[in-house]
């Protein structure tokens, strides 16, 4: 992924979005950690202190729509290259 945003950058600020993708991929990682952590610690049973079979499942639940979601931003976000708008035909 980093290659294909440095790449896709102008070549003076190929710095500039590699390090903006890095810090927002750690920021990505850190909010869904705790994200996760406290969905997990809501399902604590009482008389174990460990996270339930159901914990486990609303995680993935949320991770397959998070992952369903990125997939639709992803295809709506899509550069399209070629003529520029309103030079059809010239």
């Amino acid at each position: 992924m980093p290659t294909v945003i440095v790449e896709a950058s102008d070549a003076s600020r190929t710095g500039i979005a590699a390090a903006l993708y890095n810090n927002v991929k750690t920021l990505g990682g850190a909010v869904a950690g705790g994200l996760f952590a406290s969905l997990l610690s809501a399902f604590v049973s009482p008389t174990t202190g460990q996270p339930g079979e159901n914990g486990y499942r609303t995680v993935w639940l949320v991770g397959a729509l998070c992952a369903l979601a990125a997939a639709a931003l992803s295809g709506l976000a899509r550069r399209h290259e070629g003529k520029p708008p309103g030079s059809a035909g010239q």
